[in-house]
């Protein structure tokens, strides 16, 4: 009896797939050894390519680095899942987020993670530039989305300025995390974190908000 043909899957080419993989070698040196302990020889070595292949697909070691930069961010937020159904209301989802955003800088290698984009960004600006792109514009926009969504169902006014809210909570939230966790190298669990200030950060955005409706 035949059998119905299978829808075909999207090909990635080989030399795209060896891109990957040569992307996937670099973050995970670049993570264990540091931006000075990760030298071309090395990757090339470990990825079990030649240097001239890693100059070929990335033009240069920096190159390299800001795509290995981009991997790391992905990687730390591909389990991302803020627990809040759409229609919850701002307070209850903002929270779902910001606690997702806590369970990812504790993630065991977040803390090497930006010492290595604090150094990266002092030798080369594009570093910066993309953790900020693909980690905090992440962030940034989750919570962005959740405002809008406000707006449009009438939740709240059409001229409510939050344009400076998302960034506002994510460093609150972010800078006092790795003051403790990069920084001061503090052992916390998720609920520490989140009974430590989280509320009293939102009531304070809420509380703002009232305020605002009630002008």
């Amino acid at each position: 009896m035949p059998t119905a043909p299978r829808p075909a899957s999207p090909k990635i080419s080989r030399g795209k797939a060896r891109r990957r993989e040569l992307v996937a070698e670099a973050a995970r040196i670049l993570l264990r050894d540091g931006l000075d302990g990760t030298s071309m020889d090395l990757i090339a070595s470990e990825a079990g390519a030649s240097k001239a292949t890693l100059y070929r697909h990335f033009g240069d070691r920096h190159g390299l680095m800001v795509e290995a930069v981009q991997y790391l961010c992905a990687d730390f937020l591909s389990d991302i899942a803020p627990h809040a159904p759409r229609d919850a209301d701002l307070r209850t989802r903002l929270r779902a987020i910001l606690v997702e955003l806590i369970r990812v800088i504790l993630k065991p290698s977040h803390p090497d993670f930006f010492r290595l984009i604090v150094t990266g960004a002092k030798l080369a600006p594009e570093i910066g530039v993309a953790w900020h792109t693909h980690g905090p514009g992440v962030w940034y926009k989750l919570m962005n989305e959740a405002f809008e969504e406000e707006i449009a169902r009438g939740r709240l006014p059409a001229d409510f300025d939050h344009e400076d809210l998302p960034e506002m909570l994510f460093d609150a939230v972010f800078g006092d995390m790795i003051i403790r966790t990069a920084v001061l190298r503090q052992d916390m669990t998720a609920a520490d974190a989140q009974t430590r200030y989280l509320d009293k950060l939102l009531d304070m955005v809420t509380g703002r908000i009232v305020t605002h409706g009630s002008a």
